[in-house]
């Protein structure tokens, strides 16, 4: 009986696990020169002892377009984020500076994004420098 109990409760948990994803999409330069070969990826973070998910992860092609869209299943909202790992103007330090970027919410899509939910982050400069920028070595 405590197994049937058992298995009830977790066919229940699993049901209520929602697929949500995000899509982003933008064009990445070091001053006039497209940013190609940049690491990036689009990640759910998680609190607690669950680890984060990584929802999908590329390198910008020779005109330094990308195109990321990944999703998982969870029982509370996603709190997506978009890191980008660069060299630009810094090619003689260890290790690439880390970018992060907070998705907002209202592009949270239910497993396939439409149109409207693709995030937009256009052409971005990455020779300045940006708030909460770090330092991470990362493994290809």
């Amino acid at each position: 009986m405590k197994w049937v109990l058992a298995v009830l409760l977790l066919a229940g948990v699993a049901v209520a696990m929602r697929k949500q994803g995000v899509a982003v999409k933008g064009v990445l330069k070091c001053g006039t020169a497209f940013a190609n070969n940049t690491k990036v990826r689009i990640v759910d973070i998680d609190t607690g002892p669950d680890p984060d998910d990584t929802l999908d992860e590329k390198r910008t092609g020779e005109d330094g377009a990308f195109a990321l869209t990944g999703s998982t299943h969870e029982l509370t909202s996603i709190d997506p984020v978009l890191y980008i790992w660069h060299e630009c103007r810094d090619e003689q330090t260890p290790c690439s500076r880390k970018i992060k970027f907070v998705i907002p919410k209202k592009y949270i899509h239910g497993g396939t994004p439409t149109e409207e939910q693709w995030v937009d982050i256009g052409v971005l400069n990455l020779e300045g420098s940006f708030d909460n920028e770090g330092r991470e070595c990362v493994k290809d």
